[in-house]
């Protein structure tokens, strides 16, 4: 993972590429500072976070983010500010966060956890569907549902089917995501999908309403209770 961290001030600069490298080892991650957005935008390297000063010298962070937005409209852009009035202009942006300066730890922590968990649920994986190769983005995956060694995977975007178990459908799945459940022998959903259940009855946001058996429902209710929690940090 490649994080760009741009801010006028050296120190301050230093301290937050060590507060990175003591969150995520270099092993996993490459911190390349920039002391000014010109700098930034000049660099040929392809990044997959940027922390970006909203008040520096020269161009301002959020003209760099103007910028970057016209090549580049999903990369998540995290403002760093000592001034929290001048956020709702990050808006314009699609700003993904502000930090407010000095950054405290464990909202950069958990800052960086989001940003991870969101960049692995984007990922992709492919199936076979009628003789093609299609792309299937696990986090929009609604529910599964097996016939014997057929395997139904309906999505936000569609439906395709393909010859595997479930148990192998919930593995890939859940390579990128892990928020793909059993909720019966034949059935799994995703937790990110589900707005309530009752009466032993899942109902995901796209109003499909999914049954739970007996044996699976405490077992799916804990985990969709710790997902909701770890999501809400």
């Amino acid at each position: 993972m490649k994080i760009a961290i741009c801010d006028d001030e050296k120190t301050f600069l230093k301290e937050l590429e060590e507060k990175i490298y003591k969150i995520i080892p270099r092993l996993d991650c490459d911190v390349e500072p920039f002391s000014c957005g010109e700098d930034l935008l000049s660099s040929s390297m392809a990044f997959d976070i940027i922390f970006l000063d909203i008040e520096m010298q020269g161009m301002d962070g959020m003209s760099c983010a103007r910028k970057i937005r016209q090549t580049d409209k999903n990369i998540p852009i995290v403002f760093l500010t000592s001034h929290t009035e001048m956020a709702v202009e990050g808006y314009e942006v699609s700003a993904f966060r502000f930090l407010q300066k000095p950054v405290d730890d464990t909202k950069l922590q958990n800052t960086l956890q989001d940003l991870i968990r969101i960049k692995i649920q984007s990922r992709s994986v492919i199936v076979k569907y009628e003789g093609e190769e299609v792309v299937v983005v696990p986090s929009e995956v609604l529910f599964i549902e097996s016939d014997n060694n057929n395997v139904r995977i309906k999505t936000v975007s569609g439906t395709c089917s393909t010859r595997m178990k479930i148990t192998d459908a919930i593995e890939l799945l859940n390579g990128p995501c892990d928020t793909i459940r059993r909720v019966h022998r034949c059935t799994a959903v995703n937790l990110q999908h589900v707005s309530r259940i009752r009466d032993r009855e899942a109902v995901l946001d796209d109003g499909s309403v999914i049954g739970i058996s007996r044996s699976y429902y405490q077992d799916f209710k804990n985990e969709l209770y710790e997902y909701v929690r770890k999501s809400a940090r």
